[in-house]
């Protein structure tokens, strides 16, 4: 039975709480230093963490069927589910067919649920550094080259972000390539940075140096700038600013699940939710945002709004996540819930 790292399930807890978080008007709606702080890193997190295990030894068609069910089997009928029920309650066949366009399209800002969008592109993702990673091996590429290639994939990737958006298609307005494409060579850097880094990222113990170091750093260039990223949005907007802010973000977040991992408590609840990070990611907006509009009929003090409805989010999903593991068809559909 393999042995899990607690430290990874802790940061993948404290990534997707920082996701909700993201999402919830308390960050979203000020933009302000929380917003920006936020957003500068949570998304290149989750990259990281997802390339530490990917093991680009496995055949391609390995690789694509496993993740092909691991993200695109869930995605697609939890989408289907969405939609069948939007249909239900509101019987338009026109809207129905567009929205099922829009699924299958699967890039984000034209998705129902905002979280969607990085089950689709993670995949791409997945596939992209899957041939990237083999092709080193097979050229017997040294390190410094490999690392100065995915620096020219994600500078290519900056020069390129807003090229494909707001296009025409059919008549119909479309930010981004399908699965978000566009953002491939942005988010394969942080993907495989996760994988080459992973010997260092496994390690448990805790240094307080590096931390100290890569805090000053975030903290120092987020004091003196208001630079911050949404690949979502292709926003990207200072190169060297938002590299260092991304990169420095997720390495802290490890540093301090190293520490936190000490503790029966942290690994017990923060650990939880990095294990069903996934469920967490799909489903609270639902949550979140329908219980946001209708306290937002009662009451403008969206500060306790904004409180209520994150702790929805969160409470929500548990109950999501212990009725799919009470259900075998739905383990079956979301069978990553239990993320290695």
């Amino acid at each position: 039975m393999k042995t899990r790292l607690q430290h990874i399930d802790i940061a993948k807890g404290i990534g997707i709480l920082l996701v909700v978080a993201g999402h919830n008007w308390i960050v979203l709606g000020a933009k302000g230093e929380l917003y920006r702080m936020v957003y500068s890193f949570h998304i290149p997190l989750f990259f990281i963490l997802a390339g530490i295990f990917f093991n680009s030894k496995k055949a391609f068609v390995a690789t694509l069927k496993e993740k092909s069910q691991t993200l695109l089997i869930p995605y697609f009928f939890t989408s289907v589910v969405v939609e069948l029920i939007a249909l239900a309650f509101n019987f338009k066949l026109d809207l129905f067919a567009k929205s099922l366009f829009w699924v299958v399209y699967g890039t984000g800002t034209q998705m129902r649920w905002v979280g969607f969008w990085f089950l689709t592109h993670l995949f791409l993702v997945s596939i992209f550094s899957w041939a990237v990673l083999n092709l080193f091996k097979k050229y017997n590429t040294g390190r410094f080259w490999q690392i100065l290639l995915l620096l020219v994939f994600l500078t290519i990737g900056w020069l390129s972000i807003r090229s494909f958006w707001k296009m025409q298609i059919w008549g119909m307005k479309v930010n981004g390539l399908p699965f978000s494409a566009d953002l491939l060579l942005i988010s394969s850097f942080y993907f495989m940075l996760g994988s080459l880094s992973q010997g260092w990222i496994k390690e448990r113990d805790f240094h307080l140096a590096p931390l100290a170091i890569l805090g000053a750093l975030f903290f120092g260039l987020h004091a003196f700038t208001d630079v911050t990223t949404d690949l979502n949005l292709r926003l990207y907007n200072n190169f060297p600013v938002a590299t260092t802010l991304a990169i420095s973000g997720s390495f802290i977040v490890i540093q301090i699940s190293k520490f936190l991992a000490r503790f029966t408590i942290a690994e017990k609840i923060l650990g939880y939710f990095g294990r069903y990070s996934l469920i967490i990611l799909i489903f609270h907006s639902f949550f979140q945002d329908n219980l946001f509009v209708f306290l937002s009929e009662y009451t403008k003090r969206f500060f306790y709004v904004g409180m209520a409805t994150f702790t929805a989010a969160i409470i929500g999903s548990i109950l999501v996540i212990e009725i799919i593991n009470r259900v075998k068809f739905l383990q079956v559909i979301y069978r990553n819930s239990k993320a290695d």
